[in-house]
């Protein structure tokens, strides 16, 4: 069973479960001889806030993946950036990235010790297939998917619809994400939130917070 005050731990995907997507904006960066920030602020939009950019209508089921590029224009235009038609493709290409196993195996851990556990990723439904090759989708409760609920982090919706899904009040919520913005959201509902930078410090926190030093499955 769960101690303490918390009943249910929240994992994002991207940076989280596999290495962030920003090692690949940097790739794409590099290539185009341009900054990180307004690479990401091209091919990804804003990461204050959710708007109209085509990834993010992306990320709510408004439009598909491959309707992205074709859209980037007037963004790439505002910040003088010329693009060459491949930069989302590269963004998700697959080998593009690592499945971090210490995360996987700690929600394992988590589930076994009897807390509730979910997945809450902003993401693509073309994406589902990849995602399920990369990890257990079995590890969690719920699976909460941007696309799915017509809502993106960090617009208070899907945050809401995570807890529903779990069945447990906002205040017993632990969330793991590696965007400060889209920890704040949660904050305001009342969750717990850690800030993942490196995975072996935010796994330590993770352990403090819910008051577990040490895992010994049985």
């Amino acid at each position: 069973m769960s101690a303490g005050p918390f009943d249910a731990i929240v994992f994002d995907f991207g940076g989280v479960l596999i290495t962030s997507i920003n090692n690949q904006v940097g790739d794409v960066a590099a290539s185009h001889g341009v900054d990180l920030a307004t690479t990401h602020r091209v091919l990804l939009g804003p990461r204050t806030s959710s708007t109209d950019h085509p990834w993010h209508r992306a990320e709510r089921g408004e439009i598909d993946i491959a309707d992205i590029q074709s859209a980037l224009a007037p963004w790439a235009e505002a910040d003088g950036l010329e693009l060459r038609g491949d930069e989302i493709d590269r963004l998700l290409a697959a080998g593009a990235y690592d499945v971090v196993h210490s995360v996987q195996e700690r929600i394992a851990e988590l589930r076994h010790d009897g807390w509730r556990t979910a997945l809450l990723t902003n993401t693509f439904a073309e994406f589902r297939p990849t995602m399920e090759s990369d990890i257990d989708i079995d590890l969690f409760d719920a699976v909460i998917e941007s696309f799915a609920v017509g809502s993106r982090k960090p617009e208070p919706a899907i945050y809401e619809a995570t807890a529903d899904r779990l069945g447990v009040d906002h205040s017993a919520i632990v969330y793991l994400d590696d965007f400060e913005q889209n920890l704040e959201p949660a904050a305001q509902l009342g969750w717990t939130t850690i800030l993942v930078a490196e995975h072996a410090a935010a796994l330590a926190e993770l352990d403090a917070t819910i008051g577990r030093s040490s895992y010994d499955p049985k």
